[in-house]
């Protein structure tokens, strides 16, 4: 009975599209700081990017589509896509519209993002587009929404009244997981310790850009966050200055957003916040899918010898790290080392170099595809795929591993 139950489970597993048909709807745990799968019971931490300003005649609009979904899906092993509504027009709600279509249909999450600075000023129109938002999506489990991407002349209470006019527009059609900004550019997640917001199914943002934000100066006030049962996730993070890497182009004045900031790419610091995104298992989403010589975007603009600069309308090959920003490079080998380790990922390839094995205190078991016992020891595992039984808070899982040495 054993082994007939043990390979049932390969075949359950291997028949996953993607992420959300593995995890289903994300769900915060009651009375704690931890955001579920509601298919599996357990802590889930996701990851992707976001696409950039809607607006038409900014160069970001051109991205939401098909095929840019699609690219960061199969090519950046993208867990996640984020749709900034900026200006609110029809033409904008039908860019993003097409962007979470394409998202659901690639099996990924998709974060329904009213991008403004200024959303408590904006009630009645974040409310009707969300109310739209929910009735259209709001069965979907790949679908979040969140209510305020970075308030900025905004306090806590200004921001939480805003969400409970907005909140229950949603309710009435889905009790998907919604996300809400936070102070000064979803930075100061402290002002909200002690005054969170009464739902049964909601989180709360935080945003940094490494160059500028150094996580050891944050991490406290995330863990005092944590230990209030704040469920915390990044929906917009940059490896740049926190201005986005300006541009030559730029629209600022050299005082407040320098040239230099173009090559403000920090691996060191984007590698501080990872570790502590995963030892806390936070979701997080990488800023932005664009091509403009600017650092935050994936695809920075080539400088063309004489002068000026070159922008693709669209890549022709997504996974081409020359056309990348320093920031793009860093972001695509992130994203594509931790889907070889994703949970949902049937067959995770661990090099021998480099294994990423689970620690021995969660082993329960570990079978052969074929349903053979081979014990808890991993450390003399031939070549193969297996099927490890963890332990996590009390719950069994299944996860499978290829070891390659």
């Amino acid at each position: 009975m054993k082994i007939i139950f043990l390979i049932t489970i390969i075949c359950f597993a291997i028949s996953f599209a993607g992420p959300v048909s593995y995890y289903g709807e994300l769900k915060v745990r009651p009375t704690t700081p931890f955001i579920d799968g509601a298919k599996i019971g357990a802590r889930v931490q996701v990851r992707g990017v976001s696409l950039g300003w809607s607006n038409t005649g900014w160069e970001s609009s051109r991205f939401f589509n098909e095929t840019s979904v699609n690219a960061m899906v199969d090519h950046w092993k993208a867990e996640i896509i984020r749709t900034p509504m900026g200006q609110n027009d029809s033409s904008n709600k039908a860019r993003v519209k097409t962007a979470i279509e394409a998202a659901i249909a690639k099996d990924v999450y998709v974060v329904i993002d009213w991008h403004s600075h200024n959303a408590h000023n904006e009630t009645n129109a974040a409310k009707a587009f969300f109310t739209e938002m929910a009735q259209s999506y709001g069965n979907y489990d790949n679908v979040i929404f969140e209510l305020y991407n970075e308030p900025l002349n905004a306090e806590w209470a200004d921001i939480k009244a805003y969400a409970e006019q907005v909140i229950p527009v949603i309710r009435e059609h889905s009790d998907n997981l919604i996300l809400v900004g936070t102070p000064y550019y979803s930075q100061k997640i402290q002002e909200v310790i002690g005054k969170k917001i009464k739902d049964s199914n909601l989180g709360y943002v935080i945003h940094f850009y490494a160059a500028s934000h150094n996580v050891e100066l944050w991490q406290n006030n995330m863990v005092k966050a944590i230990n209030d049962t704040m469920p915390l996730f990044i929906t917009e993070y940059g490896t740049t200055h926190a201005d986005g890497g300006c541009s030559p182009e730029a629209s600022y004045n050299e005082k407040d957003c320098p040239v230099s900031h173009y090559n403000t790419h920090n691996a060191a610091r984007s590698d501080a916040w990872h570790a502590f995104m995963d030892s806390r298992k936070i979701s997080s989403v990488a800023w932005n899918i664009n091509d403009k010589y600017e650092g935050s975007a994936f695809f920075g603009t080539v400088p063309i010898l004489g002068g000026g600069t070159f922008e693709q309308n669209i890549p022709e090959n997504w996974a081409d790290t020359t056309k990348m920003t320093e920031s793009g490079k860093y972001i695509f080998k992130k994203l594509n080392e931790y889907h070889l380790t994703a949970p949902w990922n049937p067959t995770p390839i661990l090099p021998a170099s480099q294994p990423i094995l689970p620690t021995p205190g969660t082993i329960v078991e570990v079978y052969s595809l074929q349903g053979k016992k081979v014990g808890k020891d991993v450390s003399n595992l031939k070549n193969g795929v297996y099927i490890f039984l963890l332990k996590e808070n009390g719950i069994v899982q299944t996860k499978i591993f290829r070891i390659v040495k």
